[in-house]
């Protein structure tokens, strides 16, 4: 259908409509248990190299503090020097200075090299864990056809997972340096700083180490305040991704179906398709511009204003006369340091929201794969070349049955053809036989090793022919005749002197060329049992009755079972089975 230039319109504008009115949400509910996917890792094969690299940054950043306090002295006895002009002793003490600048550079630049080193082996070996989880027992497609789907998987494992792994060590090694910067200048601040002493009802009250307590209350009372102005930053984060998610995939889905896309003219259909998106991500990007300005704007005013707090903290200090440059000077650092230590939360807020949405995807995406299959339909694995069915009943995701096969054995050599009309269940009782469908009852019994499902549309992997032809083996399985041979009696003999040529096949072959390719297959492995899901519906007759008398010579014992729509294939099929009214007739 092409659509007309005002009819887009329209459209969009029916669309926004519907979208302001309701917009559908992930679920997004943040709980503790979602932090226990950080620590696998650590307790894996790889734990002795993550901790000793972990330990090592540690001591760097201890070693990085203790030179940061080094400085604050320094800046006490330079100052001191300077403006009490002993000029060349405070230039004198300049090299120490450099040489100084140039040792805390050094452990800066190793501590990163190191947190690099970390967290490339954290994502790495996490990435493969979920591939493994992913790609075990048809996970990955149970995701796409079952009720409990996880949005983007492909995002939550390329995407998410570096950037936990990031943000973690980040705020992670942060928060550790911060709580030594905190136990360092401390010290130093309750030392320098020294006791208060207040009147209060008719005594003297002396508060210890009172420049200390004072930067802390301030720091926690921000701090909470920013929690408050921004604790919605979580889920709107969370949601963001979602949609951001989701764009990407609409992208990519229009690049695998350019074609049929542009033969349709769905230009304008796209055009509706990815606005309805955007208009996702405008919404809830107005969520986290607002969020997010909240809590940036309590976290920049207070960095802004408390060098305000140390001064008024100093007050007794300056008219008792007790307060001289340098002393401020060392005094002001150690304040910096405590704050900035302090204020951790407060410069992270919004990278720990981040990083808490990431834990939740994350979280959601493993407990979905780790959920145990449906065990309906037992399938049973045996050595033999016949396929047995007892009892087999195939039902819809909801429960309904809708095809009560019965039982029957397929013995080795048969040829069967299996006809019914569209929606009857020819393709899922394959897919029952394939273990790809659990829902129903009965038992199937078949030799797996040594069975072959070919479907109507065939994966068609990028890279050389020679790899796209032995998929899902390695080409060394094969050699040179082999391929020859399978090209030859699939009718593709103009694709032998491309073998080795790296394309993007599936853009390259024709419908009917992906089907013979399929069928070369199947001559490279030489199954025993072979299941042809109309996997010669794209051909001419010609060709697919010499894809079905090649068959019959060169796989002249397998048993073959082919759905079809096509009565002409009857010849080369000895029984038949016809689907109807939800029964199956032999």
């Amino acid at each position: 259908m092409v659509y007309g230039s005002s009819t887009f319109p329209r459209l969009l504008a029916i669309s926004w409509q519907r979208f302001v009115l309701r917009t559908d949400k992930p679920s997004s509910s943040h709980s503790l248990s979602d932090w226990k996917i950080l620590f696998p890792f650590w307790v894996s094969a790889e734990k002795w190299k993550a901790w000793g690299l972990l330990g090592l940054i540690i001591g760097l950043s201890l070693l990085y503090v203790r030179t940061a306090v080094w400085f604050g002295l320094w800046d006490q006895k330079f100052f001191d020097a300077f403006f009490a002009f002993h000029v060349g002793q405070a230039l004198g003490m300049l090299p120490v200075y450099i040489a100084a600048c140039a040792f805390s550079a050094g452990i800066y630049v190793l501590q990163t090299y190191l947190t690099q080193i970390l967290s490339m082996r954290w994502r790495l070996w996490n990435t493969k864990v979920y591939l493994q989880h992913y790609l075990q027992n048809t996970t990955y497609y149970r995701l796409e056809h079952d009720a409990a789907q996880a949005d983007n998987p492909d995002q939550r494992i390329a995407d998410d997972l570096a950037q936990m792994t990031t943000l973690v060590l980040k705020l992670g090694l942060d928060a550790i340096q911060a709580v030594m910067t905190l136990l360092s200048f401390s010290i130093v601040l309750w030392e320098i700083g020294g006791a208060l002493s207040v009147p209060l009802w008719g005594h003297i009250c002396h508060i210890p180490g009172y420049l200390f307590f004072g930067t802390v209350i301030v720091s926690v009372l921000v701090s909470f305040v920013i929690e408050k102005a921004g604790g919605p930053l979580i889920k709107a984060d969370y949601q963001q991704q979602h949609y951001d998610a989701d764009l990407r995939a609409s992208l990519l889905d229009l690049r695998r179906n350019s074609e049929q896309v542009a033969f349709y003219k769905g230009e304008d259909a796209e055009h509706l398709r990815f606005s309805t998106h955007l208009a996702h991500i405008a919404r809830n990007w107005r969520e986290v511009v607002h969020y997010t300005w909240r809590a940036n704007f309590v976290g920049t005013f207070y960095n802004q204003t408390a060098s305000i707090i140390l001064w008024v903290l100093l007050v007794p200090k300056i008219m008792a006369h007790a307060l001289t440059f340098g002393a401020y000077a060392r005094i002001n650092a150690a304040f910096m340091q405590v704050r900035r230590s302090l204020q951790w939360f407060i410069d992270n807020y919004t990278d720990l929201a981040g990083l808490r949405s990431t834990l939740q995807r994350l979280a959601e995406f493993e407990r979905i794969i780790q959920q145990k299959p449906i065990q309906g339909i037992v399938c049973k694995l045996t050595n033999q070349n016949t396929v047995s069915i007892h009892n087999l009943v195939l039902n819809l995701p909801s429960g309904q049955a809708f095809l009560d096969f019965g039982s029957l054995t397929f013995q080795a050599g048969e040829r069967w053809a299996i006809y019914g009309a569209s929606g009857s269940g020819k393709s899922t009782f394959l897919r029952s036989l394939a273990g790809l469908w659990p829902y129903g009852s009965g038992e199937v019994c078949l030799n797996s090793a040594k069975a072959m499902f070919v479907p109507q549309q065939s994966f068609v992997p990028s890279g050389s022919l020679r790899q796209a032809l032995s998929y899902p083996l390695s080409p060394e399985q094969h050699d040179l005749h082999a391929y020859e041979e399978a090209l030859h009696a699939t009718n593709l003999d103009g694709y032998v002197s491309r073998l080795d040529e790296e394309q993007v096949w599936r853009n390259i072959l024709s419908g009917g060329e992906q089907q013979r390719l399929a069928l070369a297959r199947v001559f490279l492995f030489q199954p025993s049992i072979l299941f042809l899901d109309e996997a010669t519906s794209a051909l001419d007759e010609t060709n697919e009755r010499g894809l079905y008398d090649a068959l019959l010579t060169l796989l002249p014992n397998c048993t073959i079972i082919s759905v079809t729509h096509r009565k002409a294939l009857q010849d080369y099929h000895q029984k038949q089975i016809v689907l109807q009214n939800g029964q199956a007739f032999f």
